[in-house]
């Protein structure tokens, strides 16, 4: 699930040769898992635990570190430039529209509404609000581990710089909060993009843009 494709080491260790990089959406086969204390370091502040998985393919065998793979099936989509991404929310249950009236701003102006869509799936709810132009996203994971949940984020807001892969890259942490820059896919105006962990086990991924 790794956007930018999991590494395949010829041994269980990241210091290993990488035989090769298997494509984001690949199938592979499990054999064998073997207990880890590596961690896939993001930035400062965020490690991803994970095991190193003995997989096969129908031309490779060797090692994936878990925190790369993962066991549900994703979806498989297309981004408006053409890049393949995943999406971990699984199979859509609800949808439902709120409103809600803000106070006015400057004298006499009459008070508008924020418009809130949410939508419910298997594995977590996407929640989007729209006023004055401006729209805040939330997703909210329940049932996932921080390594999907963080793949999932680079995925929707990964980008392109010309054929160059832009991922969000880690800029600061505060507490329980990681703060991240934002790839280009439509999302250039993107700010705050932000992965929180939850003290209940919830992780969301937030984000705020304007047009």
């Amino acid at each position: 699930m790794a956007l930018a494709g999991a590494e395949l080491h010829e041994q269980p260790a990241f210091a290993s040769k990488i035989v090769r990089r298997l494509p984001i959406g690949a199938v592979v086969h499990a054999r064998q898992t073997l207990a880890s204390r590596e961690v896939q370091r993001i930035g400062a502040g965020l490690t991803l635990p994970g095991n190193w998985i003995k997989v096969t393919t129908p031309a490779y065998t060797g090692y994936v570190f878990s925190a790369d793979l993962t066991a549900r099936r994703p979806a498989v989509k297309k981004s408006r430039s053409g890049r393949t991404y995943i999406d971990l929310l699984g199979a859509q249950k609800s949808q439902r529209t709120e409103q809600r009236l803000v106070a006015a701003g400057p004298q006499n102006r009459p008070g508008e509404y924020a418009t809130t869509d949410v939508m419910e799936y298997a594995n977590g709810t996407y929640t989007t609000t729209a006023f004055d132009g401006c729209f805040d996203h939330e997703y909210a994971f329940r049932q996932l581990a921080l390594s999907e949940v963080y793949h999932h984020m680079v995925s929707h807001y990964a980008g392109y710089d010309g054929k160059k892969l832009m991922l969000p890259q880690l800029v600061s942490r505060k507490g329980n909060v990681y703060t991240f820059t934002c790839g280009l896919d439509g999302g250039d105006a993107t700010q705050e993009l932000r992965l929180t962990v939850h003290k209940n086990g919830t992780l969301v991924i937030s984000s705020y843009d304007c047009t």
